[in-house]
């Protein structure tokens, strides 16, 4: 289910799919790009964070949406990277603007993920994902220690007790919390992504430019693409 209509079978769809009279004119047959990513590579292979990582000098940004299972030991990197500031600038004003339509699209992506993931039946998943990991707690020792619904926030994980955040750790991974949380949060992110397949192939349209601004001067190598220096 999370990897969608991948290999030989996509092609087929796309055959069926133009031979359908009208069909090719109105809906293109998708090449469901976006499906075809590993999840630690959404980053990157679809929002170029290690372009701007190359170009820029800087650690790759949009960590906010390589999925992996949740580590409650090691805080996760920021998901900007460090980069942008002087380095960007001196790339140009192609790669500013390349850059800017690249997050807008990250942006608008990341708001809608966190909607869906935050209402309706996926809310729903998520506490009952969260019940699990705190009974194994409660077994563990560790109680609720603030007010309201027991929640990770109130039994303090992520507050800073590390004899507590590894506890997390271990009934995330035996209980299989982290692995869950890990398949959710990746199926509704590609579910998020198939909504904007037309704006992520233009985004790699901009790898080719983006790349060209990696030179010593700091400036795009604008004859790559027909333009005068």
């Amino acid at each position: 289910m999370l990897g969608g209509i991948v290999g030989p079978t996509r092609f087929v769809l796309s055959a069926l799919l133009i031979s359908v009279s009208g069909c090719a004119a109105t809906k293109p047959a998708t090449d469901f790009t976006y499906q075809d990513v590993p999840a630690e590579q959404i980053a990157d292979r679809i929002f170029l964070a290690d372009t701007i990582a190359a170009v820029e000098q800087c650690q790759a940004p949009f960590a906010d949406v390589r999925v992996v299972r949740p580590d409650f030991v090691r805080p996760p990197p920021p998901a900007d990277g460090g980069c942008g500031g002087e380095a960007r600038l001196a790339a140009g004003p192609e790669y500013v603007d390349a850059v800017r339509r690249v997050t807008e699209l990250h942006d608008t992506v990341v708001r809608e993920w966190e909607a869906r993931l935050g209402s309706g039946p996926e809310a729903v998943h998520t506490r009952s994902l969260g019940v699990t990991l705190l009974r194994c707690l409660d077994r563990a020792g560790f109680t609720q220690r603030g007010p309201g619904e027991p929640s990770l926030e109130s039994y303090g994980i992520g507050s800073g007790d590390l004899a507590l955040n590894n506890a997390a750790q271990r009934c995330s991974d035996d209980s299989g919390y982290g692995a869950q949380i890990a398949a959710q949060r990746v199926r509704t992110l590609k579910s998020v992504l198939g909504k904007h397949e037309f704006e992520i192939n233009e985004i790699a349209k901009l790898r080719p430019l983006m790349e060209g601004c990696e030179r010593p001067a700091g400036r795009p190598d604008r004859t790559r693409f027909g333009l005068p220096e």
